[in-house]
């Protein structure tokens, strides 16, 4: 059986290029470089080792907690905006 270290690049037939992301008791979890996660057992997996590259550029993009509260904010500005509007009277 292969030994395979996380972050370490393979080659999946289907699949194509990727990471291993995880090793879990009888599981293997890669990160291909289309980005999708995908989840194998070990012992039936075809994989082989390769030497090419990760893609540049590649990596999640985390939402952050001041995005989300950007986010909230406006939504709450448009409502408070749409409530004025009503309550203005009119000439």
């Amino acid at each position: 059986m292969k030994r395979f270290e996380i972050g370490s690049r393979v080659s999946e037939p289907t699949y194509g290029l990727g990471s291993v992301l995880a090793i879990e008791d009888a599981f293997i979890r890669i990160q291909f470089d289309d980005n999708t996660a995908r989840k194998f057992l070990i012992s039936l997996a075809k994989l082989d080792p390769s030497s090419e590259p990760a893609p540049a550029g590649r990596g999640r993009k985390r939402k952050t907690a001041g995005a989300t509260k950007k986010k909230a904010t406006k939504k709450a500005t448009k409502k408070t905006a749409k409530k004025t509007a009503k309550a203005k009277p009119e000439d």
